[in-house]
C-alpha cells in the first residue's frame, strides 16, 4: 500500500534524522537494526535522474544527509551561503516536502524475514518503488505552469521530481517487544523541476489524492517482480484489491502483525478507561503489561531467531517459504476475463458513474492478483472501452454497460408496470383500510395521508410514496396493506437492511411477519418459499438506500410474476452505499404520492431546522441548535467523542438505552471508541455483570451490555437473527452467550463461532439509524464525511431533540461563529447517488453503436392468459 503525508518546513531536519534512524538511540528495534545490534542509519538513495540532480547541486551517486536536509529546506546543497532553489510561500516558509511510504504486503515481509532471498526480495521492492515514483511523475500534476491564454497558473506535470528513498525492514517495536518484519520504503519528495527548468515545491493535494492509484501501481509491479522470482501470487481482501504470496495464509500474516494488533487493543482499552488518547509512553507501558516481559534482541541474528520462533508457532518457517515458490519456468497466463469482470464490479461498487482515475485505480488493483503487469492493465482498460464494456458519458465520466443495462431495465419495467392497470381495489375497501388504522391510532389520517393511500393502491402495478422524516409514511403503508389484504392479496415488505425491514413490520401491523431483506426475499422467491403472482404487492421501504444491484433483480422478479411494487422513501435522506440513484429517477415515471407534514415532533423550531437541513440551508439550522444549547464544541475530536459519550450516558440513564440514539458519520474505529467508553462508564457504576465473554476483537461482553448483530446469523432450530437487530446480553454473561432481542423478547443463544457477528450497540453509524425513531439523539459530526444527507438524518431521528458534538480542530481557525459557518458548508455537500441515466452517452460512445437506442427488455412475464386472475374485491363494512 501507499500512504502520503506532508512534512512541514520547521520539521525538515528532524524528519531527515528520523529517516536515517539517528534519533532511535534509546529504543532498539525501531525501524532499522544494525548488524552489531546498535541503531544504524537507513541508507538513502536518490530516485532522480542524475542530470536533474546535478542541476540543483547534488552529486549523483551516494546520497549525503546534508544534501537531503538542504533540499527539504529549499536550499541548494553545498552552497556556502543559502541559495534558495524555490520560492517561499505567502507566510515566508518553504514546505519540507512529502513523505510517500510504500509498504509491501505482509506475506512479502514474511517471505523476506524467513528466506535466504532477502537481497532479491529487497531488489524487487526497490524496483516496484522506482516504477511507482516514475508513474507518479508521469500521471500526477505535481506543479503548475503559467497559461498565457488563461492568464493564470494551471496544474502541470513535472519534468523531474527530486526524490530520496529510505528502505526499512521492520515495523516499530512496542515497549520491550521485538518488532515485526515489515519491508517498506519512505520516499521523500522534496521538490520538482518544471519543464522550463525552474524548481518548485511539490503540490501535496494531488499526491494525497493519487495515493490509492500509485499504491496499486506499486503492488502490481511488485507482484510481477515476485513472479519473476518464482513466487505464485493470488488476490487478497474481500474485493481482491490486494495480493499475497500463495501459501502464506491469513493466520500466518496475523502472527507477524502482533505490533499492530497490540497497539490497537492497548489504545482501545486506554480510551475506554480514560476518555482520551494515550501519550506515547502511556501506550507503550500499557502494551507491555499485556504480555510477559521479554528481552529485546541484541542483534540481527537474534531478531531472526525471534521471527523463526514466531513463524513456527504459526506454521511457517524457511522450508515453508521455500516450498511456496513455484517452478521458475512456470508461465503465468493472465486471467483477462476475470480481471475485466472484477474491474467492472469494482468501479461501480460505490457509484454508477466514475472518473477515469477511478477506472485506472481499480484496473491496477485487480492486476496484481490476476497476472497482469501494470502497464498492460492500463492498455487493457482501453480495450474495455473499445469493446463497449465501459461507456463514456457526455459529462466526462464513465459507466459500465452492465450498470447502464440494469438501469434501463429498471426504468422500462417500472414504466410498463405503472401503466398496467391490474390492481383493482374498490374505494370502499380502501376507506375500510384507512378506518382500521385510524381506530388503532385513535386519531384520523390527514387529507394528504388519505390521498397517498389512494395513490399507492393502484390501479397501476407500480407507485412511489415520498415523505420527509417523521411524516407518517408507515401509517400510509399500513392502511394500504390493510386494504390489499382485504381483497385477499398477498403483501410483503422488504428493505436493504434487516433492521429496516423489522422497523417496517413494527410500524405496519398489516405487514407483521411478512418482512424480509431484499436479498432474503429474492432467495425465498427463487426457491419457492414465497410465491409471487398477480395478487401480490411488494413494499420497498427506504428505497433510496437500495443500490442498483439489488433493485434490478427485485424489479425484474416482481414484474416477471405480474406482481405490484410500491417504493417508499425520501431522496433527501441517506443514499445507497453502492451505486444507485434509481429511486429518485423512477419518481418521474410512476404515480407518486408525497407527504409534507412532519408529525414526529411537536417542536415547531425543530421542524423548521429539519426542513432547513433537508433543503440544504444548514447555517440557519445550526444557529438554532447553538442558541438552544444543543451544539457543543470540543477542542479535539477525542474531546468531542468523550463529551458525546457522557451526554448519551446521562440521557440513557434517564430514559433507557432503547430511547436514545448515539450516532456518528465517521469510521468504525470511532464507533468502537464510543461503545467501549460507554461500556466502561457502566462498568464503573457496576451496571454490568463482572462475568464476561471475550469477543474475537479482544474486548469483553458483559451481562446487561447492549449489542447489535452486524450480519444475518443462523440460530439452531429457530428463525435467524437479522443484520441490525438489537438486544441485551443476559444478566450473567456465559458461554454460549444469551441475548434477549428488543423487538420480540426472544432469547437467542450465540455460539462461539458466531460471536464475531455481535457488536456493542451503544453507538452506531448514522446509516444504521435511518428509519429509527427515538426520544433523544446524540451526534458526533463535522469531519470530512459529513454531508447534507447525514446531517438531515441525524437531526430527524429524535422526537425531543438532538445534541451535536463537533471538534474545533477539524474546522478552520476562528471563533465558534465562524466554525458554525464552516460546519454548515460541510453539511451542504450532497453525497446523493446519481444513476448513469442522468447523463446521455458521449458522442464517442454513440459512434461505436448507441447502447441506449439498442436497449429493450424482453418481456419475461407469461402471457395474460396464464396469469392468475386477481381475486374479486371484497367489501368490508365500516
Amino acid at each position: 500500500m501507499m500512504t502520503a503525508k506532508s512534512i512541514g518546513a520547521a520539521s525538515a531536519n528532524g524528519y531527515a534524522d528520523y529517516l536515517e534512524s539517528r534519533t532511535v538511540a534509546p529504543e532498539q528495534g525501531d525501524y532499522y537494526l544494525g548488524r552489531d545490534g546498535a541503531p544504524a542509519e537507513a541508507p538513502g538513495r536518490w530516485l532522480t535522474d542524475p542530470t536533474a540532480l546535478a542541476r540543483i547541486g547534488v552529486t549523483p551517486g551516494t546520497m549525503e544527509p546534508d544534501e537531503l536536509r538542504a533540499l527539504m529546506e529549499g536550499r541548494r546543497p553545498g552552497a556556502s551561503e543559502p541559495v534558495w532553489l524555490r520560492a517561499a510561500g505567502p507566510d515566508g516558509s518553504r514546505a519540507g516536502g512529502i513523505d510517500v511510504t510504500f509498504s509491501a504486503p505482509k506475506s512479502v515481509s514474511i517471505a523476506w524475514a524467513l528466506s535466504d532471498q532477502r537481497a532479491a526480495l529487497e531488489a524487487a521492492h526497490h524496483a516496484a518503488v522506482e516504477a511507482a515514483v516514475d508513474y507518479l511523475r508521469e500521471t500526477v500534476e505535481l506543479t503548475v505552469r503559467y497559461d498565457a491564454a488563461a492568464g493564470a497558473a494551471v496544474p502541470a506535470p513535472a519534468a523531474h521530481v527530486h526524490a530520496a528513498a529510505f528502505t526499512h525492514t521492520t515495523a516499530r517495536g512496542v515497549g520491550e517487544e521485538a518488532p515485526d518484519p515489515q519491508l517498506h520504503s519512505h520516499v521523500v519528495l522534496t521538490s520538482v523541476e518544471r519543464e522550463d527548468g525552474s524548481v518548485a515545491a511539490v503540490r501535496s493535494r494531488p499526491v494525497l489524492r493519487a495515493a490509492r492509484e500509485v499504491g496499486a501501481y506499486y503492488r502490481g509491479h511488485l507482484a510481477g517482480e515476485l513472479r519473476q522470482l518464482g513466487y505464485a501470487i493470488e488476490p487478497a481482501g474481500d474485493d481482491g484489491r490486494y495480493f499475497r504470496i500463495s501459501g502464506i495464509t491469513e493466520p500466518m500474516e496475523r502472527a507477524f502483525s502482533a505490533r499492530t494488533e497490540e497497539v490497537k487493543r492497548a489504545a482501545r482499552e486506554f480510551r475506554a478507561k480514560h476518555g482520551r488518547e494515550p501519550e506515547r509512553g502511556e501506550l507503550r507501558d500499557l502494551a507491555v503489561r499485556t504480555r510477559e516481559r521479554k528481552a529485546l534482541p541484541r542483534d540481527r541474528s537474534e531478531l531472526d531467531r525471534v521471527w523463526e520462533r514466531r513463524g513456527l508457532e504459526a506454521g511457517v518457517d524457511r522450508e515453508v517459504v521455500a516450498a511456496v515458490r513455484s517452478a521458475a519456468s512456470a508461465v503465468v497466463v493472465p486471467d483477462r476475463e476475470r480481471w475485466g469482470d472484477r474491474v467492472e464490479n469494482g468501479v461501480t461498487a460505490r457509484r454508477a458513474a466514475f472518473r477515469a482515475a477511478e477506472l485506472r485505480t481499480v484496473a491496477l488493483e485487480q492486476a496484481a492478483g490476476h497476472g497482469l503487469e501494470p502497464r498492460r492493465a492500463l492498455v487493457e482498460v482501453d480495450e474495455l472501452r473499445r469493446d463497449g464494456r465501459v461507456l463514456d458519458l457526455a459529462d466526462g465520466r464513465m459507466t459500465t454497460a452492465r450498470v447502464r443495462e440494469a438501469e434501463r431495465e429498471i426504468e422500462e419495467r417500472v414504466g410498463v408496470m405503472a401503466s398496467d392497470a391490474a390492481r383493482a381495489i374498490a374505494a370502499p375497501t380502501i376507506e375500510a383500510g384507512i378506518r382500521s388504522v385510524e381506530a388503532r391510532l385513535g386519531a384520523p389520517l390527514s387529507v394528504e395521508q388519505r390521498e397517498a393511500v389512494a395513490t399507492i393502491t393502484g390501479p397501476g402495478r407500480a407507485a412511489v410514496l415520498i415523505g420527509p422524516a417523521g411524516t407518517g409514511k408507515g401509517v400510509v403503508i399500513d392502511a394500504a396493506a390493510h386494504a390489499e389484504r382485504a381483497t385477499r392479496r398477498e403483501v410483503w415488505g422488504v428493505a436493504v437492511a434487516g433492521r429496516t425491514a423489522q422497523r417496517l413490520g413494527e410500524s405496519t401491523p398489516a405487514l407483521e411477519g411478512r418482512v424480509r431483506t431484499i436479498d432474503g426475499f429474492l432467495a425465498a422467491v427463487e426457491h419457492g418459499r414465497i410465491r409471487l403472482d398477480a395478487n401480490a404487492t411488494v413494499y420497498v421501504d427506504e428505497a433510496g438506500m437500495s443500490d442498483t444491484n439489488r433493485l434490478h433483480p427485485l424489479v425484474a422478479a416482481v414484474d416477471r410474476h405480474g406482481a405490484s411494487l410500491v417504493a417508499i422513501g425520501d431522496p433527501r435522506q441517506l443514499p445507497s452505499i453502492g451505486g444507485g440513484g434509481m429511486f429518485e429517477h423512477i419518481v418521474e415515471r410512476v404515480p407518486t404520492a408525497q407527504l409534507t407534514e412532519v408529525r414526529r415532533t411537536s417542536d415547531i423550531a425543530a421542524r423548521e431546522a429539519w426542513r432547513e437541513l433537508r433543503e440544504g440551508d444548514p447555517a440557519r439550522a445550526m444557529a438554532h441548535y447553538r442558541a438552544a444549547g444543543r451544539l457543543h464544541f470540543g477542542e479535539t475530536r477525542v474531546e468531542a467523542i468523550e463529551a458525546a459519550a457522557r451526554r448519551y450516558d446521562e440521557l440513557a440513564r434517564e430514559l433507557g438505552h432503547e430511547r436514545v440514539a448515539l450516532m456518528t458519520d465517521a469510521s468504525n474505529v470511532e464507533i468502537d471508541t464510543l461503545n467501549l467508553r460507554i461500556q466502561a462508564l457502566r462498568r464503573e457504576r457496576r451496571e454490568l455483570s463482572p462475568e464476561a465473554v471475550e469477543h474475537p476483537d479482544g474486548h469483553l461482553l458483559h451481562g446487561a451490555d447492549r449489542v447489535v448483530w452486524t450480519r444475518s446469523t443462523p440460530v439452531a432450530d429457530e428463525p435467524r437473527v437479522e443484520n441490525g437487530e438489537h438486544g441485551t446480553v443476559a444478566s450473567r454473561a456465559d458461554e454460549p452467550l444469551t441475548v434477549r432481542l428488543d423487538n420480540s423478547g426472544r432469547e437467542v443463544a450465540v455460539s462461539t463461532e458466531h460471536l464475531d457477528s455481535l457488536r456493542l450497540a451503544y453507538a452506531g453509524h448514522v446509516v444504521r439509524e435511518q428509519g429509527a425513531t427515538v426520544d433523544r439523539a446524540v451526534v458526533v459530526t463535522g469531519g470530512w464525511q459529513t454531508s447534507r444527507e447525514s446531517a438531515y438524518v441525524e437531526a430527524s431521528r429524535a422526537r425531543d431533540g438532538v445534541d451535536w458534538f463537533v471538534a474545533r480542530d477539524e474546522l478552520e481557525a476562528g471563533c465558534d461563529a465562524d466554525r458554525i459557518d464552516q460546519l454548515a458548508a460541510r453539511m451542504r455537500a450532497s453525497r446523493a447517488q446519481v444513476p448513469s441515466l442522468a447523463q446521455p452517452l458521449s458522442d464517442h460512445t454513440r459512434a461505436l453503436g448507441d447502447p441506449d437506442r439498442a436497449f429493450h427488455v424482453e418481456r419475461l412475464q407469461p402471457p395474460a392468459s396464464v396469469l392468475p386472475a386477481p381475486e374479486p374485491a371484497v367489501e368490508i363494512a365500516p
